[in-house]
């Protein structure tokens, strides 16, 4: 708007004012229009880069809960209600490291989604001239556990990893008294393992995972329910019995919890009773009786 100067009938000066056009043309972009789109091209460019390059991606959050029927649940959401649940509700951040973050990450652990696909990458099928095993392994050098009863005869064994390459099998040491042996992978590189978890943490009714050559099929996960820990009356050991299904083949595998933690070493299961057929009744010898004879190994 600018001033505009009449005349009075005096001739006097008065200030009149009226609208008069712009001297820019309609369709030029102002000089603050210039800089704006400039300082957006600059933002956005940085914006990108910032995406592209950072170093973590994030997630967001995982829930896991186990309903009153036993049954664990995992969702990106929390639960509506809490009056079916039992126990507390765990609650995780989901952020995992970028290619290009440098962290290491052991080869087995990326490949596995699961701690108990973990558990399967760790665990191998022993061979021998008349029978068929399991072992898993215990360090990174390549200490492992079985059975006794599962290279107890005088033959040569071999290992048969998960990704199907073959080593012959070293026994290192057998029990006296536990049906426990420790055998060694001559594995060319520190690879991944089973950690333990002690025995007598276990509560009636937590999930349980027996991993194993069931039948002579490699690798068979089956589940079931921790159910106590009993005492033989043969040999006066503790054993821990479980109802996940069991075969020949399973001797010597892990039983681990649903965090990948082994709790057990199958050893045995009832076949029958006077006759009668008897299912979901398997035994494992407790992790803190490995622990008690083989500390010194496990721990190096």
């Amino acid at each position: 708007m600018e001033q505009v100067l009449g005349e009075t009938a005096e001739g006097q000066s008065k200030p009149r004012w009226k609208w008069v056009p712009h001297l820019r043309r309609s369709r030029e972009k102002c000089r603050w229009h210039k800089k704006m789109r400039t300082y957006l091209a600059f933002f956005s460019l940085f914006l990108s880069v910032f995406l592209v390059f950072s170093p973590f991606s994030v997630g967001g959050k995982i829930y896991k809960w186990v309903d009153e029927k036993g049954v664990v649940h995992f969702s990106d959401r929390a639960p509506d209600s809490t009056d079916t649940i039992k126990g507390a509700i765990e609650e995780r951040d989901l952020m995992e490291p970028s290619p290009g973050s440098g962290e290491d990450v052991s080869s087995s652990k990326l490949s596995a989604r699961t701690p108990i696909a973990h558990a399967v990458n760790c665990t191998f099928t022993i061979k021998g001239a008349r029978k068929i095993g399991t072992g898993f392994l215990i360090s990174p050098n390549g200490y492992a556990v079985t059975c006794k009863h599962v290279v107890e005869e005088p033959s040569s064994y071999s290992a048969l990893l998960n990704d199907k390459t073959e080593y012959p099998l070293t026994v290192i040491s057998v029990s006296p008294r536990q049906d426990l042996a420790i055998v060694q992978v001559p594995v060319p590189q520190k690879g991944s393992y089973l950690s333990l978890r002690d025995a007598t943490t276990l509560s009636p009714g937590e999930r349980l995972f027996a991993i194993g050559a069931s039948a002579g099929l490699q690798a068979t996960v089956t589940d079931g329910v921790f159910t106590g820990i009993r005492r033989m009356p043969e040999t006066e050991e503790e054993v821990i019995q479980f109802s996940a299904p069991v075969n020949p083949g399973n001797s010597g595998g892990p039983l681990v919890d649903e965090k990948g933690q082994v709790v057990g070493i199958v050893s045995m299961r009832f076949d029958s009773l006077k006759g009668v057929p008897i299912n979901g009744v398997g035994f494992a010898v407790p992790s803190n009786r490995l622990l008690d004879e083989y500390r010194h190994l496990i721990e190096k």
